[in-house]
């Protein structure tokens, strides 16, 4: 199994559908921790009904979720195409894209998902403009028992069977998240909750973590959040890193000559880090983190997108829950 993926994925596997190939995972009862069935089902569920990493989260225009009945749903996911332009990704003329388009129908009883598409997951979506309600693909998600297993039964809209390696290698984004999910959740020493209410900023919402006093000291914490953020800026493809005592500023030329800029500012004395992120010299996010003495040790963290709106959604305190104890165990390392 390769080092950077939760599971392996198996492409050209006899399928549970007799006369079939499909993708299946290797045993997730033997990961560390072990997963079972119901685990990754209920995870598989929660990520369709909410498809979103940090970055997509930043870029969401709109979230329709349409509730069918109670197992089952239509999603689609809108991301702002004047975003998609400041980072260079969109058509250049505001247009928004349709990043997931899926009908979703959940069976508990049987412990499978089937999955409609209305764009395509390999082209990360469509432009709004050319998005339509026809099916391009149909996927059924199988959690096999003795051992547990995830299988994918994926066919493009004209019924041919999809299992080799190309589309396997495209599934990893969905395996990994639901197995990095679920560890993440269960081996976190500190949980972090969205949409909780500010300490810093009375009367708006943040993400604030559960007290870390058992797990790490003050004067530990701070200066291995700066060095994450460091190390994470020193692995941008093509940067500059220029530091200070209190500032780390990284810039990014690409192919087209445009400049992504990269500004921290910190400071131990007030436990205050912020994260400036411009493109061609516009704000696209700052991402802000506060490390409350208290007692009780609290880690709170807000994003602002380059429209003003405050972002704490649940996909944001995922990562940085991840982030955050990733953190408090390199604090406590004597190779951290």
């Amino acid at each position: 199994m390769g080092a950077s993926h939760g599971v392996e994925l198996m492409a050209e596997q006899e399928s549970s559908q007799p006369g079939l190939q499909s993708i299946i995972s290797g045993p997730l009862d033997a990961l560390d921790p072990p997963i079972n069935c119901k685990e990754a089902f209920e995870e598989t569920v929660a990520l369709l009904r909410y498809p979103m990493d940090p970055i997509t989260e930043g870029l969401k225009k709109e979230l329709q979720i349409t509730e069918l009945d109670a197992n089952s749903f239509v999603i689609k996911l809108i991301l702002d195409g004047k975003k998609l332009d400041g980072f260079g990704y969109g058509k250049g003329d505001g247009t928004d894209r349709v990043r997931h388009w899926k009908k979703v129908v959940a069976k508990p009883e049987k412990l499978s998902i089937s999955v409609t598409d209305y764009v395509p997951e390999a082209l990360l979506g469509e432009w709004l403009s050319d998005a339509k309600e026809e099916a391009v693909s149909f996927c059924e998600i199988n959690f096999l028992q003795d051992p547990p297993q995830i299988e994918f039964c994926i066919d493009d809209k004209d019924g041919n069977r999809l299992a080799n390696p190309e589309t396997r290698d495209g599934l990893y984004s969905w395996s990994d998240n639901i197995v990095n999910n679920i560890h993440s959740f269960k081996t976190a020493k500190v949980k972090m909750t969205p949409d909780s209410t500010s300490i810093a900023e009375k009367g708006l919402k943040s993400m604030v973590s559960e007290p870390m006093d058992e797990h790490v000291s003050y004067e530990n914490f701070f200066p291995q959040m700066v060095k994450f953020t460091r190390d994470f800026l020193a692995q941008v493809p093509g940067i500059t890193l220029d530091e200070t005592e209190s500032e780390i500023r990284g810039s990014v030329t690409n192919e087209q000559g445009e400049v992504t800029r990269h500004l921290v500012k910190f400071s131990e004395a007030t436990g205050e880090m912020t994260v400036t992120v411009s493109h061609q010299d516009k704000v696209r996010t700052e991402l802000h983190r506060k490390v409350h003495s208290g007692p009780p040790l609290v880690l709170e963290a807000w994003d602002v997108d380059a429209e003003g709106h405050r972002l704490t959604g649940a996909a944001k305190a995922k990562e940085i829950q991840k982030n955050m104890n990733i953190m408090i165990d390199k604090a406590n390392s004597w190779f951290g």
